[in-house]
């Protein structure tokens, strides 16, 4: 669940069109925060992403994140590692998948 990506150098858009300040920073990135802040832009207030807005699947990969330093604030404040067992992701019905397509190949 880490994030790959090099943020350092993100800001530098922000800068270039004279952006000094952010109202509403709609990221749970603490990477993108940092390098925000770091750069010398004010950031008044994190909001996280609303529980209701994120896909049902997609909850094992936010879980992970927030697991792992992800802006909390308070629709996950109640998130913790021991959750990452208990939340499940898309059913592939993998047995299902690789029969179909076997049968397909044959």
């Amino acid at each position: 669940t880490q994030d790959t990506r090099f943020q350092t150098l993100m800001p530098d858009p922000l800068h270039w069109l004279g952006i000094t300040r952010i109202h509403k920073f709609i990221s749970m990135s603490d990477m993108k925060y940092q390098a925000i802040v770091s750069s010398g832009i004010k950031i008044d207030e994190r909001v996280e992403i609303p529980k209701d807005l994120i896909p049902k699947d997609a909850h094992v990969e936010i879980t992970a994140k927030v697991a792992k330093g992800y802006h909390k604030g308070d629709e996950y404040k109640a998130m913790t590692e021991d959750l990452l067992g208990i939340i499940k992701g898309r059913d592939y019905k993998y047995e299902e998948t690789c029969a179909t397509v076997k049968k397909a190949m044959d």
